[in-house]
């Protein structure tokens, strides 16, 4: 079975791209638009990896990392930060390391190497 990737982020193109990437890798990829749909799925799913935009409207990246973190259903699930903002290295790299929080734009070669460092390849 494949592994799954869930992709939380509010701007489309950053999505398709992200999904592009991952399906052609062969990962099954989840999408929410925001940070509610995210949380939620993220719980009901339980994905493999969630790739989190921490810029978005309603629930933010960072307030949906500290959601998951606090319960036990998600709290196990690995994050890769992908993100514009530009304090995102002072706010996760003491929770997930530096290497898992990639700045946008991003290189998909260094966005495929990280999620493989954290669940593997796709089977």
């Amino acid at each position: 079975m494949a592994k799954t990737v869930l992709i939380v982020e509010d701007e489309e193109a950053v999505r398709e791209l992200e999904r592009f990437l991952l399906e052609q890798q062969g990962y099954e990829v989840m999408e929410a638009a925001d940070g509610l749909e995210g949380l939620t799925k993220a719980e009901f799913k339980k994905p493999d990896l969630i790739l989190l935009d921490l810029m978005m409207p309603d629930v933010s990246g960072g307030r949906m990392f500290d959601e998951m973190r606090r319960h036990p259903a998600t709290a196990g699930i690995p994050i890769v930060v992908v993100t514009g903002r530009p304090d995102a290295h002072e706010l996760f790299d003491d929770q997930i390391g530096p290497d898992n929080v990639i700045m946008k734009p991003f290189e998909g070669a260094v966005l495929l190497e990280r999620i493989r460092e954290q669940i593997g390849g796709p089977e």
